[in-house]
């Protein structure tokens, strides 16, 4: 009996856990992200692996350190925001999006961020699909 209270116990507490923000699927469309980001990020930034343009290309970022991509010249202050996170995931990228200067106050990113959180949603999931 007691052993089954313990296993009871158990499954209690990791059914009412909160689920950890990089495991949850994300509400976006990637498709839409996609749109989005042609007519937005890529003024700045590839989706390719290794083109850089007047910012560091987003292919490999969801899931890389910030400040990280080879030969890039970022700012000090992402740099030393990369040294505090262990990677580019939806919570912070969500903010980041929204303003990247109110976030990191001395990035170089000059975009003054997406209201729209849908919006947002929308370029992280299309984020998420580019990788190897």
């Amino acid at each position: 009996m007691r052993t089954l209270l313990t296993v009871a116990g158990l499954a209690l507490a990791v059914a009412t856990m909160p689920r950890l923000a990089s495991a949850e699927p994300l509400a976006g469309d990637p498709e839409n992200g996609h749109k989005i980001f042609q007519s937005i990020c890529s003024l700045c930034h590839s989706n390719q692996k290794d083109t850089i343009k007047i910012g560091p290309p987003l292919y490999g970022a969801y899931g890389r350190k910030p400040g990280t991509y080879p030969n890039f010249h970022y700012s000090d202050a992402l740099k030393a925001y990369g040294a505090t996170v262990p990677a580019w995931q939806v919570s912070n990228l969500q903010v980041w999006e929204a303003g990247a200067r109110k976030m990191i106050p001395g990035t170089k990113m000059s975009f003054p961020g997406l209201s729209d959180p849908k919006k947002r949603d929308d370029i992280i999931a299309y984020l998420q699909t580019l990788h190897d």
